[in-house]
């Protein structure tokens, strides 16, 4: 007997399930969460997030004057009698001013955000990841990724690294709108493969300027990616050595005019010239914490939290083909490991993970996967179920987050492994969650 064939409409939306599995989930998952919020912590713009979202009324005001506005983090700080400078750089504030600008209005209460602006920014983080997953899988393809490879390695950078929950849970902060302009610029430079180099100017300036003004730090990352490109594209992208200088030189453009605007800026809110927009003592030089940024349980290590980051730094390593990308991006790590171990709060604060890291590890997917590809298949299935195992602990451990269960500071090791693999993880909960319901 023979069955008769499926519809040919059928198998086209089963392709592009088999091709896009990942990116599907991603999109699902995140349209969910943000939908019901499945945490204990709201309303979505606070903490960071207030300094972030101040600039959108400073904006709209046209007065940089901070005074006014509900103090309800550490952003505020009076700079000169009668004037509150804002710690926290306006990128994301401009990024999001084409739909803020009409939800915001000169009333008795401009400054508070309401219940419209904490909705808006939640929606458009969330579409911020979403459009980060697709440049990422984009780019691993062009790298020479598998289907399967590219989908792993976007759900590993997406639910291993942090940034799932930096663009839901803590949809006002930064982190999700640097992996976006950075994911951005990669695929840019990946699609220049077929472009004999070329890439728009306007996206070569504007992009490196707004990305310094969202996250001050994001200099040192387009510094390393910038000078990887100048010479390395000559080899790997098609580009002729003079048209990757020009590319560079533009970049360099675009970062110099993001350092001089928040330089200008610093300078006004201060009166006098500042280097740095926060304020105090950034640096504690004599008090390197760079192993338990990388190993503590208690306060949010990187190996701990997000176990996966050893993954995307070694595997490139095993595949001669993406090996000097590999060592750009393991540079690009380590000097996150390098600044942040000597950062006053080396910890973060009440952060889900060492949350600094969370700006460059999602860059090490399209490496991962093309080295994923590139293995046996034995090796490559067993990496893959390591990974989903790592993207599990982090996940649980996330839950906790939510629920309140795993604290913000001084977390016991038994409360870690707990949730990490014990009855506070996502399976045990469900099982007795339906043992309870039976």
């Amino acid at each position: 007997m023979t069955l008769p064939a499926l519809p040919a409409g059928n198998n086209r939306l089963l392709n592009l399930l088999r091709r896009f599995w990942g990116l599907g989930l991603v999109a699902v998952t995140t349209i969910l969460v943000v939908a019901t919020q499945p945490y204990d912590n709201s309303p979505v713009i606070r903490a960071d997030g207030v300094g972030y979202h101040a600039w959108t009324y400073a904006i709209l005001r046209g007065d940089l004057n901070f005074r006014d506005l509900p103090n309800e983090t550490y952003a505020f700080t009076e700079t000169r009698p009668g004037y509150f400078w804002n710690s926290y750089p306006p990128g994301v504030a401009l990024a999001r001013l084409p739909a803020m600008v009409w939800l915001v209005r000169h009333r008795d209460d401009f400054g508070r955000p309401t219940t419209r602006e904490h909705v808006a920014a939640a929606i458009l983080s969330a579409l911020a990841l979403i459009a980060t997953a697709a440049l990422l899988f984009y780019t691993c393809r062009v790298a020479g990724a598998s289907f399967q490879s590219a989908n792993v390695a976007i759900l590993a950078v997406v639910f291993g690294t942090g940034l799932f929950h930096y663009a839901t849970y803590d949809a006002a902060y930064s982190h999700v709108w640097t992996v976006l302009g950075l994911s951005t610029l990669a695929a840019f430079a990946a699609r220049s493969r077929f472009r004999t180099g070329h890439i728009p100017v306007a996206w070569l300036v504007l992009l490196p300027a707004w990305l310094v003004l969202v996250r001050n730090t994001n200099v040192f990352a387009l510094a390393i990616l910038g000078g990887a490109y100048l010479f390395l594209s000559p080899h790997y992208l098609n580009a002729t050595r003079r048209g990757a200088t020009r590319n560079t030189a533009w970049l360099v453009a675009g970062l110099a005019a993001g350092v001089g605007i928040q330089l200008a800026l610093n300078t006004y809110g201060h009166g006098r010239f500042v280097l740095a927009s926060y304020h105090g003592q950034l640096f504690a030089w004599d008090r390197p914490m760079h192993w338990s940024l990388l190993t503590s349980v208690g306060e949010h290590g990187l190996m701990p939290y997000y176990p996966v980051a050893i993954l995307l730094v070694l595997l490139p390593f095993a595949s001669r083909g993406v090996r000097p990308g590999a060592w750009i991006f393991a540079m690009l790590v380590g000097f996150c490991l390098l600044l942040y171990g000597y950062w006053n709060a080396w910890h973060f604060g009440a952060s889900f993970g060492a949350r600094g890291f969370v700006d460059v590890l999602p860059l090490g997917a399209p490496l991962f996967a093309a080295a994923l590809t590139q293995l046996t298949r034995p090796l490559r299935y067993a990496v893959i179920a390591i990974t989903l195992l790592c993207v599990y602990a982090t996940s649980s451990l996330m839950a906790g987050y939510w629920r309140s269960s795993l604290p913000y500071h001084e977390i016991a090791a038994e409360t870690y492994w707990s949730h990490a693999v014990g009855r506070e993880q996502l399976l045990a909960l469900a099982w007795r969650a339906a043992s309870h319901h039976d």
